[in-house]
């Protein structure tokens, strides 16, 4: 498991942050009880516990952890595939590479948040 600065963790902040913001302007516009609104309401509920976390907050329960985990695994993997599609150096790849590497941080500030809650 990688060990977390705490400046690396407070690089993914701002990304996880502007990431949950547009989610949240998004699921406005969505059916509520479709599964893209159930779905992103996920996403956004994972990010709050990211955020949370990454803020050394540790007051998310066992199943919000468990919950938040899988879904920030599924976006991270959406986000490799995504960045695969941009050139190098655009904007783009940039926007999602930042966004690859604060899933990634929020994963393993998840998986020590199941490990510390399980011990």
């Amino acid at each position: 498991m990688k060990n977390l600065t705490f400046d690396g963790t407070q690089e993914a902040l701002r990304p996880i942050t502007s990431l949950l913001s547009k989610s949240e302007k998004a699921c406005q516009k969505l059916t509520p009880g479709t599964w893209q609104h159930k779905m992103l309401k996920k996403n956004i509920d994972a990010l709050q516990v990211a955020s949370h976390l990454i803020n050394d907050d540790r007051t998310a329960p066992q199943n919000d952890l468990r919950d938040a985990l899988s879904a920030i695994s599924d976006m991270a993997s959406r986000s490799e595939k995504a960045l695969s599609k941009f050139e190098p150096g655009t904007s783009q790849h940039t926007l999602q590479r930042n966004r690859l590497n604060a899933l990634q941080i929020a994963e393993v500030l998840v998986k020590q948040g199941i490990e510390c809650d399980s011990a």
